[in-house]
């Protein structure tokens, strides 16, 4: 990784472009990025941090991405979930919008695509369909499982590690690949605001909706997100470029997935949202005591003797700054062990897992479903500090769920990228 040439302690990036405002926005999420895997050709482009996803699943990262809140706050944990209305940023009428997943969910259409219906958007519509001045939130595949695949060539995670390369360091090098091929579909799109002459008057922002576990001991050799939360999993990219921003400099303070939605808004628009969880960063800067968030809550509703029972899956929420952070598991360590040794043994990246397999890799998986919290670098703040920004438990939101729930070919996809078994 090539190191930048300046950086900036945090000055608003409207003193950086010399603007108040733009025309356009252009957010690309590319699935799965972990910050330590950023391709340098797009970092060159504009101003770079590392942020803390909002959450290590898609389903509650992605509107956190659209909306400026927690998902604790938002209430969407689960593919079936529903903000209670489209998100501020999706839903003026000054602007042409469009939400790009043409790279992901690709066997499903445009209505039945889970993060159109997370934001009640039922058309997809790219960047050859907006006039300016437009928003264009794209979510790319990025290097999401199974990797290695060109663009509308997929197979299901399961059977790719069950066919294909097992070993670590080829997993990890057909994971950079995907990096590259992402960063390679980002610049595409990049190139064509500049040969349009947009370029300036376009806030452009690179992020991730969560990282990516390849295998690491400590994290139990888990491949996959959603579990555990960990640096691996929740440290992801964000990059603004375009807008007149300068290029190859860094951004000091750490970020999170949920300052993106406040701080294009108070680009394009002229002032920041209310009411939202993250901070504008287009006018103002984050304050050095600040801790960011994660939080998962996957769980799932099964029947027993004719009983709806809730089961949770993985559950966690965490407060992070730069030096470090502290992960609290949340419900029953029980159902956290069952669930964690089901997924690792027998879901969609269960091959991975078990071709990498050693002692240390297993004890690891134990104690880390087993502990109640653990603790990531050496946070310069106390435990009790962490406690007092998450929030003391999770809860289902009152908009909870569409009435049809998943159909029959959303859990296929969803099974295909090793989200359901």
């Amino acid at each position: 990784m090539t190191d930048t040439t300046a950086s900036t302690s945090g000055t608003p990036l409207s003193k950086l472009a010399d603007r108040p405002t733009v025309n356009n926005v252009l957010i690309f999420v590319s699935d799965a990025m972990r910050y330590d895997f950023l391709p340098d050709e797009v970092r060159k482009l504009g101003v770079t941090a590392k942020a803390i996803s909002a959450s290590t699943f898609t389903a509650s990262s992605i509107p956190s991405l659209t909306t400026g809140l927690y998902p604790a706050t938002h209430g969407v944990w689960m593919f079936d979930d529903r903000l209670p209305k489209r998100p501020p940023l999706l839903d003026d009428d000054a602007y042409d919008v469009g939400f790009d997943t043409e790279t992901v969910w690709i066997e499903l259409d445009a209505p039945d695509k889970p993060p159109l219906q997370i934001n009640h958007v039922d058309t997809e519509r790219t960047i050859e369909d907006l006039e300016p001045p437009f928003v264009n939130f794209v979510h790319d595949v990025g290097p999401h499982a199974p990797y290695g695949f060109e663009n509308g060539v997929f197979d299901s995670t399961k059977e790719f590690f069950r066919t294909h390369e097992k070993r670590r360091p080829q997993l990890v090098s057909l994971y950079r690949q995907d990096c590259h091929n992402s960063a390679q579909r980002f610049l595409r799109l990049y190139e064509r605001l500049s040969e349009d002459g947009l370029l300036d008057e376009t806030l452009v922002v690179f992020t991730s909706d969560h990282g990516q576990c390849l295998g690491e001991w400590i994290n139990g050799g888990r491949f996959g997100h959603g579990h555990p939360m960990s640096p691996e999993n929740v440290e992801v990219p964000i990059v603004f470029a375009g807008a007149g921003l300068p290029k190859g400099e860094t951004y000091d303070p750490l970020l999170s997935g949920v300052d993106v939605a406040p701080t294009v808004i108070s680009a394009q628009r002229g002032e920041p949202p209310a009411d939202v969880d993250g901070v504008d960063l287009w006018r103002s800067t984050p304050q050095p005591t600040r801790k960011v968030r994660s939080d998962v809550w996957q769980h799932l509703d099964v029947d027993v003797a004719g009983r709806a029972v809730e089961l949770s899956v993985y559950a966690a929420t965490s407060a992070w700054n730069r030096s470090g952070g502290y992960v609290f598991h949340r419900k029953s360590s029980v159902q956290r062990l069952g669930a964690i040794g089901y997924d690792n043994v027998f879901r969609g990246y269960s091959p991975a897992w078990l071709g990498n397999l050693s002692p240390t890799k297993a004890l690891n998986m134990l104690s880390i479903a087993l502990t109640s919290s653990m603790t990531y670098g050496a946070p310069d703040f106390s435990r009790d500090e962490a406690q007092r920004v998450i929030p003391s438990h999770l809860e289902q939101a009152t908009h909870e769920a569409s009435d049809a729930g998943l159909s029959d070919e959303q859990k296929t996809q969803l099974r295909d990228l090793g989200y359901l078994q």
